[in-house]
């Protein structure tokens, strides 16, 4: 080693940290795929596997949270915002499609029926923005 060339830098915490979350992302991606997989064999089964699986991403959002820096608080922050406003538009627009769908003539039917498996529309579009916000708003920042 030459006397002007310097070690190799180990990670900072906080980037091992980072990707160290990023791993359990992913697994726990992997994990809520094959859940539903098996949910669409055995629907019966939602309830305790949202049981489970809210809690996980709760806490699994809060670890990430803790060891990002300012700057990416700030775009999880906003990319979160923008997914939720997304989201509970999607929801509404279901639920007023459901509400509209049972009207009969001049009044309402007393059943307005909406299947479980539609509610993951708006799961889906909300999380579809929020990675598309977080993509964007790291592009704008870094330049690239």
């Amino acid at each position: 080693m030459s006397p002007t060339s310097s070690p190799p830098s180990a990670p900072v915490p906080r980037e091992r940290q980072m990707r160290r979350t990023q791993w359990v992302e992913v697994a726990f991606s992997l994990l809520v795929f094959v859940g539903l997989i098996v949910l669409f064999q055995f629907p019966s089964r939602i309830p305790p596997f949202l049981a489970l699986m809210m809690p996980l991403t709760l806490g699994l959002m809060l670890w990430q949270y803790r060891t990002m820096d300012e700057f990416r608080r700030a775009r999880y922050l906003k990319a979160w915002a923008a997914s939720g406003i997304v989201g509970m538009t999607a929801m509404t627009g279901l639920i007023a499609w459901g509400v509209f769908g049972a009207l009969d003539g001049s009044s309402i039917r007393n059943n307005v029926q909406l299947s479980v498996w539609l509610l993951y529309i708006p799961w889906g579009i909300s999380l579809f923005t929020f990675y598309a916000v977080t993509a964007f708003l790291y592009r704008r920042d870094t330049g690239g």
